[in-house]
């Protein structure tokens, strides 16, 4: 490093100096530049913490930024390892190529004669300082003091498994004095990513820090005549009441032109808010779609439950996986999801008990307890259905007809636009409905035509259990001698 101090001096000691002149990376035309943080690295670079989260829109340099603060974290530390993870192969690939070895091969050739490379290959520069920096999809083994994870949203999105591997293994492979950066995109409301941002806003043992579209300086476009719709006037409008601040013409005609480019997906890519962000509908979802429009209708609120309507219970009952229930009203036309429980590792008495101490706690009656078509599978330890177990304890369920898992999809799609959720009660259930989705084929790059069996398999069958019953959407209020007869079952 003397060699080094002797040329330049004094400046090399001062880390915003030397991020500011010593990396070089490509611009979006190619070109070799000139390393200058913009705003948004600045302001992530200032609250870096032991534990931080980042929830982004595109294009503000987020990865680039990071990987120059750990080159240069590198090059002035001894014996700092850093590890980062990218949601592709390829794009661990580009990461480490364009930008680490790229900035590095492009530094002043003192700086380089200073630092000189140990060890190079297509995923790990080691320095002879003992430093080193590796890129890869994942990250199994060793310890190192910064882990950054990019896209984290992405992975959790459509590998969840391996989303699982970096919260159990990469996470925890760095020291409570080290650094974890977690950056991306949210891609709805399920999986790691959404939990984390979630802790890091309750302030939760992570840094959480959000960029919103509307703080970049390259946002904005030239406003033309008539340049917004009226539901487009009535959202900017709105936006400038919830940040405190008034939208040029040019930011608001830069969103109307980026919105009919991308139409929903905008709240995802480039969203305002932070609950913005995760209300967006997640890509291979089987209702995305209608759930996002459950929330943009005002249709996930407060729903109190009625004494006045039969409650009816929707069940997707597992062995020694986990049983779940909702709880259902229907006046007339609209369904309401008032409620719902889900327990692992139990059998029927404790959920007939758990029915009857809501009923009572609400006072209710039970319409119709509708079970999935294997309730009528027999048990080896006891010879008996769990339907003919369930009438033992008081359950008369009505059993779902054994229907093609595309049919039930396309049933339960028709019926979310007639459903209110309560949005405290139901969470869970409606965390599972936005989170349902196709199984990705990560060797093929496409979705299968099949649901991915996880977590929310269990409250998404369910529901669609419930709504595959004939009948049951009809909205046909039951007999008050229906009443009865369920009175008398549940006394």
């Amino acid at each position: 490093m003397e060699a080094a101090l002797a040329v330049l001096g004094e400046k090399l000691l001062d880390r915003d100096w030397r991020l500011r002149n010593l990396y070089c990376i490509t611009d979006k035309r190619g070109e070799r530049v000139l390393f200058e943080p913009n705003w948004a690295q600045l302001e992530l670079y200032e609250g870096l913490a032991h534990r931080n989260v980042d929830l982004k829109v595109r294009q503000l340099g987020v990865t680039t930024g990071y990987c120059m603060l750990w080159l240069d974290a590198c090059l002035f530390n001894r014996d700092l390892r850093v590890g980062i993870v990218a949601h592709t192969k390829d794009d661990a690939r580009i990461i480490f190529r364009d930008k680490i070895k790229f900035a590095y091969e492009h530094l002043p050739q003192e700086v380089r004669e200073a630092v000189p490379v140990a060890r190079c290959d297509a995923h790990e520069i080691l320095f002879h300082n003992g430093s080193g920096i590796r890129v890869g999809a994942t990250f199994r083994s060793g310890t190192v003091q910064i882990l950054h994870v990019t896209e984290y949203g992405y992975i959790c999105q459509r590998q969840p498994r391996r989303a699982e591997e970096i919260r159990t293994g990469a996470f925890q492979a760095v020291p409570a004095d080290g650094i974890i950066v977690v950056e991306s995109t949210a891609k709805g409301r399920a999986g790691h990513f959404h939990e984390l941002c979630q802790e890091g806003q309750k302030g939760a043992g992570w840094n959480f820090s959000f960029l919103p579209w509307w703080r970049h300086p390259d946002y904005a476009a030239r406003p033309e005549a008539a340049l917004e719709h009226r539901k487009e006037a009535d959202y900017l409008d709105r936006l400038e009441g919830l940040i405190g601040r008034t939208l040029g013409p040019e930011q608001r005609q830069w969103w109307c032109v980026k919105h009919r480019e991308l139409g929903e997906d905008i709240y995802s890519e480039y969203p305002s808010t932070a609950e913005e962000a995760f209300k967006a509908s997640t890509e291979g979802a089987y209702y995305g779609a209608q759930m996002l429009q459950a929330w943009q209708d005002g249709r996930v609120t407060s729903v109190p439950v009625d004494r006045s309507l039969l409650v009816d219970t929707w069940w997707d009952l597992g062995m020694n996986d986990q049983t779940f229930v909702w709880f259902v009203q229907r006046n007339g036309y609209e369904i309401r999801l008032v409620d719902c429980y889900h327990n692992s590792g139990e059998g029927l008495p404790h959920y007939a008990a758990y029915l009857d101490q809501w009923r009572k706690e609400h006072g209710v009656i039970y319409g119709r307890h509708i079970a999935p078509h294997d309730i009528k599978v027999r048990e080896l330890n006891t010879g008996k259905t769990r339907l003919e177990t369930a009438a033992g304890l008081g359950m008369a369920f009505d059993v779902a007809p054994l229907l093609p898992v595309a049919d039930g999809i396309e049933a339960v799609r028709a019926a979310l636009p007639r459903c209110v959720f309560d949005e405290a009660r139901c969470a869970e259930g409606i965390r599972a409905l936005e989170h349902y989705r196709k199984e990705w084929n990560d060797g093929l790059g496409v979705y299968r035509n099949q649901p991915l069996h996880d977590w929310a398999s269990h409250p998404a069958d369910a529901f669609r259990t419930g709504v595959s019953v004939e009948g049951v959407m009809q909205g046909v209020v039951p007999r008050v001698a229906a009443r009865e007869i369920k009175r008398e079952r549940w006394r």
